[in-house]
């Protein structure tokens, strides 16, 4: 794999990544858990995160 081809791919993680994070921020402000706490362990662990946080419940209102 030539340089040019990793140095994209670790490019678009890096915005996958944030794009999950901010994702991740509101959806923690939904269900009532801290949204810096999920934003940086999202920022970090990605969709390993994400996915279990959208399957808890969101607070009625």
């Amino acid at each position: 794999m030539d340089s040019g081809k990793l140095k994209k791919i670790v490019q678009q993680l890096a915005v996958m990544h944030a794009v999950e994070s901010l994702i991740a921020y509101r959806a923690a402000k939904k269900r009532g858990k801290n949204p810096k706490l999920y934003m940086a362990l999202t920022a970090v662990f990605g969709v390993f995160v994400l996915v279990p946080l959208l399957r808890k419940p969101k607070l009625g209102k």
